[in-house]
């Protein structure tokens, strides 16, 4: 989910200006204008028939009177406003008290006056566009296929169906879901459980990994032994938030076993896939962590959907005998490509790359579409390219 607003830079050093119009131009989410203020007034907004969803303004010697005319106007006609001005305290504190969001000293830093406009641009998105999807993809029986399903869906909605999408690592301790994108291994989802209280969607996309569909990848990278008990829930849960003011859907993928914190993570899934495959053992195994899900976790069956993995349909157990064992209607068939699939992640590149027309290629981005309630944005060349540049 990408915020656009619309940004005016206005004040009367046209030097300045420019500068700030050169640092900003380059960012996708910005719609930049410019205003050189030389018509007598002190108020940068003076005569704009449409108001800007944000405003930099840039103050000069004259900043009491520069500053008093932000104060001077009607509540109804303000916007959230970042003030730029020499290094002193006193026109800070003036900019604040009359409602400045931020205050930096000129050369402002870009990276700051970026986190600022985010977090603008997060307060003025409606609230139905600023919840994304998540879906918690986890196994039935230890080898299934979750974290392939996982990384295959995250893909997909990334590359098939142009959404900004989140693949979150929950495997504290042996997950390595960028090897399978061909990344370095890295990524700090621990610190940025840490720092979840002061984070914003800049900050934390600076601990993630990029692909060049678009995905972003968070994992953890820690040499050091991390077990569930060391993570805290609440701030997972401000994690969480972030991550869907931030993107359309995150695509988790957990460990399989039941404690405190994937028991969290499942609870607030909008989706919860469970993974297996075509054999006994493994409806078993899915039945099982069923009923924990439903009777002692509280999700709605109607929540879970059954992904069954390196589907044969000459083999016996039929799908008919697979849903009435479990009593879940909501089934997706992965079909079987043992080799193509296991070429791919020897290779780290993602399926849909290295066998974008196989049988297991199509499956997922057909669940991709369902899950999203989008259809696939057709090829588009140049245009394309831009999205993806634009999404990095």
């Amino acid at each position: 989910m990408k915020a656009r607003i619309t940004v005016l830079i206005a004040g009367r050093n046209a030097q300045e200006l420019q500068e700030l119009e050169d640092m900003l131009g380059d960012q996708p989410g910005l719609a930049l204008s410019k205003r050189l203020m030389t018509n007598g007034h002190s108020d940068p907004l003076y005569n704009v028939r449409e108001l800007p969803d944000a405003l930099i303004f840039c103050t000069t010697s004259a900043w009491e009177d520069e500053l008093r005319s932000l104060d001077d106007r009607p509540v109804t006609s303000r916007v959230p406003t970042v003030v730029t001005g020499p290094e002193n305290m006193t026109i800070m504190r003036t900019a604040m008290r009359v409602g400045a969001r931020d205050y930096f000293s000129f050369p402002a830093p870009k990276q700051e006056v970026l986190e600022s406009l985010v977090r603008i641009a997060a307060e003025l998105a409606p609230d139905s566009d600023s919840k994304g999807g998540m879906f918690a993809v986890i196994n039935a029986k230890g080898g299934s296929g979750a974290s392939t399903i996982a990384a295959s869906l995250a893909h997909s909605l990334a590359e098939r169906i142009e959404q900004r999408v989140a693949l979150l690592d929950m495997d504290l301790q042996f997950g390595n879901l960028a090897s399978a994108f061909d990344l370095h291994e890295g990524g700090g989802l621990v610190d940025a459980i840490l720092r979840a209280d002061n984070m914003d969607l800049m900050a934390l996309e600076g601990h993630m990994l990029k692909h060049k569909s678009g995905l972003h990848l968070l994992g953890n990278s820690s040499d050091q032994l991390v077990v569930p008990g060391d993570i805290d829930e609440g701030q997972l849960q401000k994690l969480l938030a972030l991550l869907r003011t931030g993107y359309d859907h995150t695509v988790v993928d957990l460990p399989r076993q039941i404690d405190s914190v994937t028991g969290m993570l499942l609870e607030s899934a909008d989706r919860v896939l469970l993974v297996l495959q075509q054999s006994i053992s493994h409806v078993q195994d899915a039945r099982r962590l069923l009923h924990y899900l439903t009777r002692y976790m509280g999700v709605p069956a109607d929540r879970i959907g059954i992904v069954v993995n390196r589907w044969d349909k000459k083999l016996a157990l039929t799908a008919g005998d697979i849903e009435k064992a479990l009593g879940i209607g909501d089934m997706t068939f992965i079909p079987n490509d043992y080799a193509k699939v296991a070429e791919s992640s020897n290779l780290g590149v993602p399926l849909l790359e290295a066998a974008p027309t196989s049988p297991v290629s199509r499956s997922m981005v057909r669940m991709a579409e369902v899950l999203s309630g989008k259809k696939v944005v057709p090829q588009s060349g140049l245009g394309r390219m831009w999205r993806k540049l634009a999404g990095a």
